[in-house]
């Protein structure tokens, strides 16, 4: 009797295992049909059309959709899974939306998708993919995206640049959202994170004309991103201070920005000199806090600006390894300072960097082992910071097929 009671529970356990097992759904803009089950032999045909019908209530957890090449239309949609559950470009495929928003939900993942206005019936505004910003958001991933307004962006004007819709916004109401290893090219902001804890890691921003990326709340890593080319200046009409990685209070006078870390990122204000429409950007300029228990790490900074890392009423703050470098014949040049607009400034640390010229005089400050820097160690730090980068996620960029730096 006792063996068969374990036969039996034998075969109901593999019966749940069955029930519960993942599946895979296929959505095909040129084989599928609307009227399919999104089965191999009869995928879906547009994965807009697939929200549209409902048809994500089949999914779940822990199931897959795969896009196959093609134009799968605007794709909104939201939803809470008890384990993840992704939408991803099929292996070799790559497949198209005009636009991406993850209202709110949690246990996504969207994973190599091309993602342009320019694939659109018509212009919008706003963010090219959002997530978490009109609801309760949590275990989001968007990673491995190309997101461009358009690929050439060389008859613009400064108009043009900055009418540009934004990147990637992680949304005010999300909290544990990652973002990864997404090429975001001709945009005005590139990425902006205002998510708590979150992370933001392996992506490049590309020709942009505000910001690269900004923080704004507690909690977020920003790593191993290249962040490069700032079009349009003051002298154009843009009213806008651009940074390459910004950090700023949300709610500004409210309260402190609290443990931001920033990490082995590539700023570059522009790769050819020539270049139309600059702007001599600056590097990591976090200017309104009060700004605790920062972390600023292995970053290289080539910038044509004074501030090259730049932290104002900083808290217990640590800046150490960084490199900026600014050619010696430019009156601007990059410095590492701990500024005090609010009289706030105290007890940080400054150890081992490397930057034309230091201001670091505010009260508690630790200054240990730092020194001007040259151009063979600018050089030898982006080298050494670049191959980081592409030992994590690829010299080439899969999706937008590009290097993450032009002259590499």
């Amino acid at each position: 009797m006792g063996k068969i009671c374990l036969h039996v529970l034998v075969i109901l356990i593999a019966l749940c295992g069955s029930t519960f097992a993942a599946h895979v759904f296929y959505v095909d803009p040129i084989k599928g049909s609307d009227d399919g089950d999104g089965s191999t032999a009869r995928p879906w045909r547009m994965l807009e059309t697939v929200i549209a019908k409902g048809q994500l209530k089949r999914l779940h957890d822990g199931d897959t959709i795969e896009l196959a090449t093609g134009y799968h239309g605007s794709i909104e949609f939201s939803g809470d899974n008890e384990s993840m559950v992704t939408i991803t470009a099929g292996k070799g495929q790559r497949p198209r939306a005009s636009r991406v928003t993850i209202s709110s939900g949690t246990n996504w993942t969207v994973r190599g998708l091309v993602v342009s206005p320019s694939f659109a019936k018509e212009p919008y505004k706003g963010s090219i993919i959002s997530f978490g910003e009109s609801g309760k958001s949590s275990k989001i991933t968007i990673e491995n995206c190309y997101v461009f307004t358009v690929e050439d962006a060389s008859p613009w004007d400064a108009q043009a640049w900055m009418n540009a819709n934004s990147g990637i916004n992680m949304g005010r109401f999300g909290r544990d959202l990652t973002l990864r290893n997404c090429y975001v090219k001709n945009t005005r902001f590139g990425i902006q994170l205002s998510a708590f804890d979150s992370l933001c890691e392996g992506n490049v921003v590309s020709d942009y004309s505000a910001d690269g990326i900004r923080v704004t709340r507690d909690g977020q890593t920003v790593q191993y991103n290249v962040v490069k080319n700032v079009y349009v200046s003051q002298a154009d009409g843009d009213s806008n201070h651009d940074d390459g990685i910004q950090v700023f209070l949300f709610n500004k006078g409210t309260g402190t920005v609290k443990n931001i870390k920033a990490i082995g990122n590539i700023i570059i204000g522009r790769e050819d000199p020539n270049q139309k429409l600059q702007n001599d950007m600056q590097g990591l300029g976090f200017f309104d806090g009060p700004l605790v228990d920062f972390v600023v790490s292995d970053n290289v900074v080539f910038v044509h600006h004074w501030h090259g890392i730049a932290l104002y009423d900083a808290q217990n703050a640590r800046v150490e390894r960084n490199v900026v470098w600014t050619p010696e014949d430019e009156e601007a040049r990059g410095w590492i300072m701990f500024g005090n607009k609010l009289k706030l400034a105290k007890d940080n640390v400054a150890k081992s960097n490397y930057a034309c010229t230091f201001k670091l005089k505010e009260p508690g400050t630790i200054e240990d082992h730092n020194a001007p820097s040259t151009e063979a160690i600018y050089k030898k730090a982006l080298d050494q910071a670049y191959k980081t980068i592409c030992d994590k996620f690829g010299a080439q960029h899969f999706a937008a097929d590009r290097p993450r730096i032009g002259n590499k």
